[in-house]
């Protein structure tokens, strides 16, 4: 046997490449993400349970409560996607990914999150300290409000306001001034550079991602998040869902597309390209701080993926037996690995052929489906 380092054996390695080690990290973060979340669910209805002249069923002390707990459920999330995403990208290149903590490597990113907390916190002589301090936190906390109006179940949602599209509209536009932020923070012209970018990508995108839910909202007729989720209950001949993304397939890939770039993942990472900006927005910061800019990405994308699965994917309905809250995740990690999948076997593309994409063939196409939707709703009702 040829031993390699670490201490293991090539026929080990072999071994970790060609069994079901990719599917059981895969299988433990599905299960992981339920549980979790099925757990912050338990919480918030015992809360509920203790009576109406409790101290918990104040809704201050239930929405502070349950900010705090989905902020551990959601942070730690992103936190394991990482993991995820390293395998399975691992997976589909021919590597073995990260192996070393922990059986699989499953403690991985704790042992990452351990490390770059211990980091040394460094704030640069000529930058402006207050500013670097506040950036992460302000474009990190939109992400986390984005679930406020996300409905896991019928029930099962933060907040059911009448406007919740609108007010995720709102809140998507916020991180970009986080990020602007965090360029000018450092006073680093690379930093500067890829919050630039970011901001411009942001609104190359932002305004197709918008014209393309106005498609399910005109056919919920609602801004709510479960009326829209509703409006795609039942069967066309008795086996294909309502989802939209049937009728509105084109819709449905041009919020995908928008809500990639929006996310600055592969295809769309020009904000953070190592070789051509030195990651970025983020390159000089350092601890807690670079944590939490790198966890935005993360974060982000379970929140578009989230938002998609409301939109274009009826949500939480679903057939027997599984319940509305298992289908919701189910499709969610569906949406997920769909990005990971993207992001494995793609290309970076050019900072030009993205904006070219986004204002010269998305938003048209996004005003094309507009019209086309309006004119068939006009003629079906």
């Amino acid at each position: 046997m040829t031993r390699v380092h670490g201490g293991l054996y090539a026929e080990d390695m072999e071994q970790l490449y060609h069994g079901p080690v990719p599917y059981v990290i895969l299988a433990a973060g599905a299960v992981i993400f339920v549980a979790a979340t099925a757990a912050v669910g338990i919480a918030l209805s015992f809360i509920g349970s203790l009576g109406s002249t409790s101290f918990w069923n104040n809704p201050w002390v239930r929405g502070i409560v349950g900010a705090v707990l989905w902020a551990v459920v959601v942070g730690g999330g992103g936190l394991y996607l990482t993991l995820v995403e390293r395998k399975f990208m691992a997976r589909v290149q021919v590597r073995y990914g990260p192996n070393r903590w922990g059986p699989y490597g499953l403690l991985q990113p704790i042992a990452d999150a351990l490390k770059l907390m211990r980091k040394e916190d460094i704030i640069p002589d000529a930058a402006d300290s207050l500013v670097m301090r506040l950036a992460p936190i302000i474009a990190f906390a939109p992400s986390f409000m984005l679930f406020a109006a996300v409905p896991w179940t019928a029930e099962y949602v933060a907040s059911k306001m009448d406007i919740g599209v609108l007010y995720i509209i709102a809140v998507t536009s916020l991180t970009p001034i986080g990020v602007l932020m965090a360029g000018w923070g450092p006073n680093n012209k690379y930093n500067l550079l890829g919050a630039m970018r970011f901001a411009a990508q942001e609104l190359a995108y932002e305004v197709p991602l918008i014209l393309a839910m106005i498609g399910p909202i005109a056919v919920a007729q609602s801004l709510n998040g479960v009326a829209i989720v509703e409006a795609q209950s039942g069967y066309w001949f008795g086996v294909i869902p309502r989802w939209n993304i049937f009728p509105q397939f084109f819709g449905a890939i041009i919020f995908f597309v928008a809500f990639m770039a929006e996310t600055g993942r592969i295809p769309f990472d020009i904000p953070d390209a190592e070789g051509e900006v030195v990651h970025g927005f983020s390159a000089e910061y350092s601890g807690m701080k670079f944590v939490m800019l790198l966890l935005l990405e993360y974060v982000h994308l379970i929140a578009g993926a989230a938002l998609f699965v409301v939109v274009y994917m009826g949500g939480y309905l679903g057939p027997a037996p599984l319940n509305q809250f298992a289908w919701f995740t189910l499709k969610l990690l569906f949406v997920i690995l769909v990005m990971m999948l993207i992001r494995a076997v793609w290309f970076r593309v050019r900072i030009d052929q993205i904006m070219d994409l986004g204002w010269k063939i998305l938003l048209p196409a996004a005003l094309i489906n507009v019209g086309v939707i309006g004119v068939v709703l006009a003629l079906t009702v």
